[in-house]
């Protein structure tokens, strides 16, 4: 079911009547020195691709072979779900709410967790790959999933009509609750209306911050996520369980 929950969690995350319409923002980091505007626009402060993604999807592919310049200033439309351009002649703010979703394997070779395959990288080039991501870029992606490797005998547990049924009623269940928002924008004061936790759920969170130093930012996010996952199994509390699901999607 963790599978089935990580691309459920995503889909809620957007608007389900206007995802599907919304463009694809797609890169490739190999073309990047061509795309100077990506975040911050052109020297005209005219819109980048981030400003482009409103709405849609922004998609990292190889995420760790982005310039530094481009992730860290990714932070600001994550958070604020708004970009800010500043130019000598002026200063414009466009909306970016759209979904990031990137990719990127666990070493430079792509070999590290393969069942099969020798990993080639040194313990110092996989430690210097992952600290491409700084801890406070990582800190603004609300689920980090590692995708395990395809079996022949893999299937499907659930088919796409039933997946779509499941999001629906989903959504009913949030509209009735009162949220004027998708779960993933709620506000702090939302936060505490819509995600009560119950007594051992709490008390879990509560062990998790001390042990996992989580941010304040972070405990928004697990306890978020966790709504959806009670959500899921039409559940009004957040339960034990729910948050421990919501925390096995933190980094890592």
């Amino acid at each position: 079911m963790g599978y089935f929950h990580f691309v459920l969690l995503f889909i809620e995350y957007i608007s389900v009547f206007r995802w599907i319409k919304s463009h694809f923002s797609a890169f490739i980091w190999v073309i990047l020195a061509f795309f100077i505007g990506t975040v911050r626009g052109s020297h005209k402060a005219k819109i980048g691709e981030v400003g482009l993604a409103h709405r849609g999807i922004l998609f990292f592919d190889e995420l760790p072979h982005f310039s530094k310049s481009v992730l860290e200033a990714l932070r600001e439309p994550l958070q604020d779900n708004k970009i800010h351009i500043s130019r000598v002649n002026a200063k414009v703010e466009y909306p970016s709410d759209f979904l990031f979703v990137a990719a990127m394997n666990p070493c430079p070779c792509g070999n590290l967790l393969h069942a099969h395959k020798e990993c080639r990288c040194s313990e110092l080039d996989i430690v210097r790959y992952k600290n491409r991501l700084s801890d406070p870029f990582l800190d603004r992606i609300d689920l980090c999933v590692v995708m395990q490797q395809v079996a022949p005998s893999d299937t499907s547990s659930i088919s796409s009509r039933q997946m779509h049924e499941k999001i629906l009623e989903v959504y009913r269940m949030v509209k009735q609750r009162g949220q004027k928002s998708f779960t993933a924008k709620l506000s702090d004061a939302e936060i505490d209306k819509f995600c009560v936790l119950s007594a051992e759920a709490k008390a879990v969170l509560d062990m998790a911050v001390h042990k996992f130093a989580l941010s304040f930012r972070s405990i928004k996010k697990i306890q978020k996520v966790a709504r959806t996952i009670a959500d899921l199994r039409a559940g009004d509390v957040i339960e034990k369980g729910d948050i421990l699901e919501a925390l096995s999607y933190r980094r890592r």
